[in-house]
């Protein structure tokens, strides 16, 4: 199965509720932005050094071939998450009309 169709597999609200009550830890758990994208700074500095003991952090080509790499992943699960929070949405509405008329 594709991502994307996986994502929206996952769409619904018994999963959301699944999600909030058994998994998943709250953002305050998981840090700043900061501390988070900084983390994952070093982590990547530090396997690449494992790989290429030469591997500098201040190496700007090197940064942007990750950055274009990253970016392109961003932008693909932003757009796959604003399509399952809408497919949620939807999802959530039909469920509420279901209950209301119990």
């Amino acid at each position: 199965m594709s991502i994307y169709g996986d994502i929206m597999k996952r769409a619904d609200a018994e999963n959301l509720a699944s999600y909030l009550l058994y998994g998943g830890g709250r953002m305050e758990e998981r840090g700043s932005i900061e501390e988070r994208t900084g983390k994952a700074y070093e982590q990547l500095f530090d396997r690449l050094r494992t790989i290429f003991p030469d591997a500098e952090s201040d190496n700007e080509e090197l940064m942007d071939v990750f950055i274009s790499f990253a970016k392109t992943f961003e932008e693909v699960y932003f757009e796959a998450g604003l399509s399952a929070g809408f497919e949620l949405s939807k999802n959530m509405e039909k469920r509420n009309l279901e209950l209301k008329k119990q």
